[in-house]
């Protein structure tokens, strides 16, 4: 009997050391890239993953250096960064113009709000340089009125239209400056997470999540239903020039805009096209907003994916300036791209474009 309780003994044990032996293994082989683990796949998408997801694992997967917001981090359970403003990449050409009519710019209006701001002028750059040094001003002034940030933007856009208009009607009225007008494209980032949109003209807003295009703003033009219709109902004509562009009353490509003045009365609205999105720092790599000589030649995803394909965002910008003027856009090219948490996460090796002799044929708006 105890010659037997031995060997059973023995055999437990060795059964024991055998499913340990097992166990090892089969997690040895379920760690491969193709199968996908808690390392390998911190975000279950049940395959290999190459970089990780810095708020899953709390570690950062990102080529820049960001400050984290702490604060805000804490209250909302996630790694929060603070976008540092000298990390954001501009670019502005003039192209085949004589003059560059578009402006940019970047603020901090207060430690948890960011500004970013694009304008595209057009019949000269009076009230693309009157927006982009006010439109802030107005917008810190309803700030101290009003917490809801889509009023703030709302009548902040009135109030920089109204007061730009005064002035020209009361100084430019018989100069070749009362015509002017501008489109523009801000974004307000509060705490590091809620991104607000508010926009008038064809300039564009993109955001690139997980490699793919976002778009953030809606082009304000002639031939869309709702806008044609608002022209029509105050006496407006919609007619497209020898190209196919749809213009107001023969001379404008837009249906809202700041300045503009004698087209008011036809329609043409400065009332801002305003939309709101949460900013997933995991899964965005970053905002881009392009004047019209940008989106004309290239479509969003290739906007996304050239991005996508440089180390830092002023790389990113000058390329796609340039890559706009070599497709052939005889406007101003100008570029602004402000990098999130997941920058460089989806990065591709390539950012190489096929060229089409049709680009430089037909313009972005009809692809």
């Amino acid at each position: 009997m105890v010659l037997a309780d031995k060997v059973i003994r023995q055999w437990r044990t060795f059964r024991r050391c055998q499913q340990v032996h097992w166990l090892c293994m089969s997690r040895i082989h379920s760690n491969r890239p193709d199968q996908g683990s808690a390392l390998t796949d911190p975000e279950n998408k049940g395959h290999y993953q190459r970089g990780v997801n810095f708020d899953t694992l709390g570690s950062w997967n990102n080529r820049l250096d960001m400050p984290i917001q702490i604060e805000q981090s804490i209250k909302s359970g996630l790694l929060i960064p603070k976008i540092p403003l000298n990390e954001i990449g501009y670019s502005s050409l003039i192209g085949r113009r004589k003059v560059n009519e578009d402006r940019f710019i970047t603020v901090e209006l207060t430690p948890d709000i960011l500004y970013f701001g694009i304008f595209d002028g057009h019949n000269g750059g009076l009230a693309a340089d009157y927006t982009c040094q006010f439109l802030h001003q107005h917008i810190k002034f309803w700030m101290s009125q009003i917490k809801d940030l889509h009023r703030v933007l709302w009548n902040a856009f009135l109030d920089c239209h109204n007061v730009l208009a005064r002035h020209l009607v009361f100084y430019n009225i018989d100069s070749d400056d009362f015509s002017t007008g501008t489109t523009a494209t801000v974004c307000l980032l509060r705490n590091g997470l809620e991104l607000i949109v508010a926009h008038v003209g064809d300039s564009r807003a993109i955001l690139s999540r997980e490699g793919m295009s976002i778009r953030l703003s809606k082009d304000h033009e002639p031939d869309h239903n709702e806008e044609r219709q608002r022209i029509e109902q105050h006496g407006g004509v919609v007619s497209c020039n020898s190209l196919g562009v749809p213009l107001v009353n023969g001379r404008l490509a837009m249906t809202r805009s700041i300045g503009d003045v004698e087209l008011k009365q036809y329609g043409v609205v400065a009332t801002p096209y305003i939309r709101s999105i949460q900013v997933k720092h995991g899964k965005d790599a970053a905002l881009i907003l392009n004047s019209d000589g940008i989106h004309f030649v290239l479509s969003d995803q290739e906007v996304v994916d050239i991005v996508n394909s440089c180390r830092v965002p002023s790389e990113a910008a000058n390329i796609l300036t340039d890559q706009a003027l070599q497709f052939g856009s005889d406007d101003n090219a100008t570029s602004m791209v402000i990098p999130f948490g997941a920058w460089g996460k989806d990065r591709k090796k390539s950012r190489l474009i096929p060229y089409s002799f049709g680009r430089n044929l037909v313009s972005g708006r009809f692809s």
